[in-house]
């Protein structure tokens, strides 16, 4: 075969203008990067509950044999099983018989490493959603951020940084909490004074990524509003302890804490003497002189309804045996008067699971309680439900049942409104999308 000689030019061709557009056109498409070329979006699965009877929890409603589409982790329809159904299912559920709840929150948890097991245990439970109050952040963070990854199976995860006065830090968890950090120096877990800069250490406490600010003890009325006040222009809700020793509930209610915790510490407010000491044994309320329907505590219950102030009154952990009955007893009557006045009333446990792995997880007994103490089962279910919805600021994305929500469901085998204990009977859960089986 011939060369060309050096230099020599081959003769010209001129291809036709049509050739060179298509050429053109064509060209950039092969010649880009694969990673660069433009892909279909993926197809987001889609689920089908059929045949379910879904009850409505705040109007204390039921509607029989409707159907729910889910696409992604999103309820699109809740529709009649009459319906023109959905053209293309990926699961289908056979809900006959079954009746769906929004899926339940536990407002109070405490979150430490090697949970995994538990927080899919609680899943599995119904519970789509927890508060955690307090305790290492990091630990925290890293559940919340593999849960909504959907690397373990787990409930959506909120969390709060906590602060107390610098001689609660003795306390053995706060020191745990802080590990790596001087005790009562991690912005999560921060011991504060008057001395305090307070938009600094809550601007701290708010980029560990907690959605609460948690007073925990020895914190005064005036520093107690100060936190407050700063926490809210940062966008943070509070919570508190019921009493936080010196500042007690009405001096807390009064500065707009967002939720009074632990039903019995309200009891304090008719002390003779509250003193930062007495936070160390907060549990041993002067139940014997301060009634629950006493003046203190209306009160009390007053301020709470007139500054939107939530009651947490985590009845179960008062229950447990190693506590003295009147504890429970006195939590009982103070959590039925706050809700008979107006004061929403929220579902938390300060235990989520116990040690039995075969059980379910312990915000059904707390419901139990709370029917226990006087509310009715749909008032009990509202406080795992809408209320902490609408108190975590989700109430446009959890607590119902309807489209445009969080696919967070329970499907039960009776029906809770009859009777509570029917949320243990639970067929299955469907977490943001996912189906779940018992």
């Amino acid at each position: 075969m011939s060369t060309l000689p050096p230099f020599h030019r081959a003769p010209s061709r001129r291809l036709p203008p049509p050739l060179l557009l298509a050429i053109a056109l064509w060209w950039p498409a092969v010649t880009a990067p694969a990673q660069e070329r433009e892909r279909p979006a993926p197809r987001e699965r889609v689920v089908v509950v059929d045949s379910v009877s879904v009850i409505d929890v705040d109007a204390k409603r039921v509607t029989a044999m409707r159907r729910i589409v889910i696409r992604g982790d999103s309820i699109v329809a809740v529709e009649s099983v009459s319906a023109m159904p959905t053209d293309s299912v990926d699961e289908y559920v056979n809900a006959r018989g079954a009746f769906a709840i929004p899926g339940l929150v536990d407002h109070h948890v405490h979150l430490v490493q090697g949970m995994t097991a538990a927080l899919e245990r609680g899943a599995r439970g119904g519970v789509t959603m927890v508060q955690a109050m307090a305790g290492d952040n990091r630990v925290a963070g890293e559940y919340a951020r593999a849960s909504r990854a959907k690397e373990i199976v787990a409930p959506e995860i909120a969390y709060a940084s906590v602060m107390a006065g610098p001689d609660f830090f003795a306390d053995p968890r706060f020191i745990g909490a802080s590990d790596g950090f001087p005790v009562g120096k991690a912005p999560w877990a921060q011991a504060v004074t008057a001395e305090t800069d307070i938009p600094t250490a809550v601007a701290a406490a708010r980029g560990s990524g907690a959605e609460v600010l948690k007073l925990y003890a020895m914190i005064d009325s005036a520093l107690a509003a100060r936190l407050t006040a700063e926490a809210h222009r940062q966008g943070m809700r509070v919570v508190a302890h019921g009493t936080v020793f010196p500042a007690r509930p009405l001096q807390l209610a009064a500065a707009g804490v967002d939720v009074l915790t632990h039903a019995p510490y309200l009891s304090w407010q008719g002390a003779a003497e509250v003193r930062p000491e007495d936070s160390w044994k907060r549990r041993d309320g002067p139940y014997a002189t301060v009634r629950a329907d006493g003046p203190e505590l209306t009160a009390v219950l007053a301020a709470m309804k007139a500054h939107g102030t939530y009651l947490e009154p985590t009845l179960w952990v008062f229950s447990r045996p190693d506590v003295p009955p009147v504890v429970a007893k006195w939590g009982a009557q103070l959590t039925v008067r706050a809700q008979a006045v107006g004061v929403p009333i929220l579902a938390g446990t300060d235990g989520f699971v116990e040690r039995d792995t075969t059980a379910l997880p312990v915000i059904h007994r707390e419901l139990q309680r709370l029917v226990e103490a006087g509310l009715t089962p749909a008032a009990a279910l509202a406080a795992a439900t809408t209320i902490p919805a609408r108190e975590m600021r989700r109430a446009r994305t959890h607590g119902a049942v309807a489209p445009g929500r969080v696919a967070d469901i329970v499907l039960l085998d009776a029906n809770p409104l009859g009777d509570i204990r029917n949320t243990t009977r639970i067929r299955a859960v469907v977490l943001r999308g996912r189906v779940l089986a018992r």
